[in-house]
């Protein structure tokens, strides 16, 4: 009886973990790119490489 109760949770434990993986993953909108240099600044030459864009 042991047995087959934990070969049973083994078994759910399997299968819940196929079911989850086979579910499709959502996009979800993680705020957009970092701007680091707009590129009409970056075309004129007024950004560095560490120097961050006036605000």
């Amino acid at each position: 009886m042991k047995h087959a109760l934990r070969m049973s949770i083994l078994m759910l434990g399997l299968v819940g973990t196929y079911v989850a993986a086979a579910v499709p993953q959502v996009p979800t909108p993680d705020g957009g790119p970092i701007i680091t240099c707009p590129p009409q600044q970056q075309l004129q030459g007024k950004c560095t490489a560490n120097q961050q864009p006036p605000m």
